[in-house]
């Protein structure tokens, strides 16, 4: 059931990225960068702002409850509703009230990332208690991969519906909205069928003061969960210029709209290949390793638009293969890290307060959109190198957790 969701959620968000066709699509109602890069915030690759909200309050009420599936299942109906009111709304208004679209836009992708920042902890701590430590690597890789493949397979019909002339906007948007529903539920049924083992639990259900004060303990002493946060604020800052990598192409290179879906196909290659590597490295080398390659590879993305002249447009390919396997890489490093520095019993406190204090890499796309609007996408690509740079060196102070542990198959 993990792979069904994993196949069908990537393959679904594809039709509807927000790296690439929802910059695409805000852009034909506004030329303005900042917004742009807002909607980007809202519905970033690594949450969204959204998601930041509910976090600590649900993770409070949560961590004396043996079942945590009610509420899981509860936020992701809600999620893939989302995405079929946005496919109805843009069919029936897209050209009549285009302002609007853009407030739909803008609300539905943020009560959908509200109900991800509900999701989110009874999800991890789901598969931290169904996945043993030693194979979560190869469960989230394989889980990415077959989502990557289905994927790819999507960005090629992304390609053909915005480059099909019978298909005219903004029906065109409509009908990739429509793929997300579909896919999306349906990754959803297979999420919510997963059976909840038992766990740990406190025995009683603390008041949200004290969760807090207790939260902020946990930040206060474990050193090496601030020094992953620091991290992944740092190395998440390649959402800078996330989304305006296509935007760039389009507006400086000239890309055609067709482009769109080859650059999503190239990002979900990168994703797929690089799984089984990401996999194997986080169960038998480490997720510090994990998160410091994922990093560095994050580093070449704007260095290659930086130098890219419009003649070779065509480089932007390799640039989304590459931010393929960085995103994928810091997924997998990043989740895996974390569930395995968190007591299991405290594992709801620590996925909600690395939830809630990644805030700045929420709205990195929204600070990257109004230095493109007031300064240059050449400024923006350099501020990005800078930030990412610092992570990658933040990244050799963590302490990797399993050191001194006995690899699977090897134990004495």
């Amino acid at each position: 059931m993990g792979m069904v969701y994993g196949a069908f959620f990537n393959g679904g968000l594809a039709f509807s990225d927000p790296s690439t066709v929802l910059p695409v699509f805000l852009g034909s109602f506004t030329d303005s960068k900042t917004l742009i890069g807002l909607s980007a915030a809202v519905m970033s690759t690594f949450g969204g702002i959204g998601s930041l909200l509910p976090q600590l309050f649900v993770a409070s009420k949560l961590e004396s409850r043996v079942s945590k599936r009610p509420l899981l299942r509860a936020a992701i109906s809600v999620r893939a509703i989302c995405w079929g009111l946005l496919a109805l709304i843009t069919y029936w208004f897209g050209l009549s009230h285009p302002l609007g679209i853009i407030v739909a836009l803008l609300f539905l992708l943020t009560l959908f990332t509200f109900m991800g920042g509900i999701a989110v902890v009874p999800f991890y701590d789901i598969w931290a208690k169904a996945i043993p430590a030693h194979i979560r690597g190869r469960f989230f890789g394989y889980l990415q991969l077959l989502g990557g493949i289905l994927a790819i397979g999507s960005g090629l019909v992304v390609r053909y519906i915005l480059s099909h002339r019978e298909i005219a906007f903004p029906t065109n948007y409509a009908v990739l909205f429509l793929f997300s529903f579909i896919f999306i539920g349906i990754s959803y049924l297979a999420l919510g069928s997963v059976k909840e083992p038992t766990g740990e639990v406190y025995t009683g259900q603390l008041p949200f003061e004290e969760f807090l004060k207790k939260a902020f303990h946990i930040l206060r002493y474990d050193d090496n969960y601030k020094m992953f946060l620091l991290v992944q604020i740092f190395g998440g800052a390649m959402t800078l210029a996330l989304p305006f990598y296509v935007v760039y192409a389009r507006d400086v290179l000239g890309i055609t709209l067709g482009m769109v879906g080859i650059f999503i196909s190239a990002q979900m290659l990168g994703s797929v290949i690089s799984n089984l590597l990401w996999g194997y490295l986080s169960d038998f080398v480490g997720n510090k390793k994990v998160i410091q390659t994922s990093i560095c590879l994050g580093l070449m993305a704007p260095l290659i638009a930086l130098i890219t002249p419009a003649h070779l447009s065509a480089l932007f390919i390799p640039l989304f293969v590459l931010i393929g396997f960085s995103m994928t890489g810091q997924m997998i490093g990043n989740t895996n890290f974390l569930l395995d520095i968190s007591p299991p019993k405290d594992r709801p406190t620590y996925i909600s307060l690395r939830g809630t204090l990644r805030f700045p890499v929420m709205i990195f796309p929204l600070i990257g959109g109004i230095l493109v609007q007031h300064i240059s996408y050449g400024f923006l690509f350099m501020v990005t190198i800078v930030s990412v740079l610092y992570g990658f060196i933040l990244s050799f102070r963590l302490h990797e957790p399993r050191e001194g542990e006995p690899v699977m198959g090897m134990k004495s």
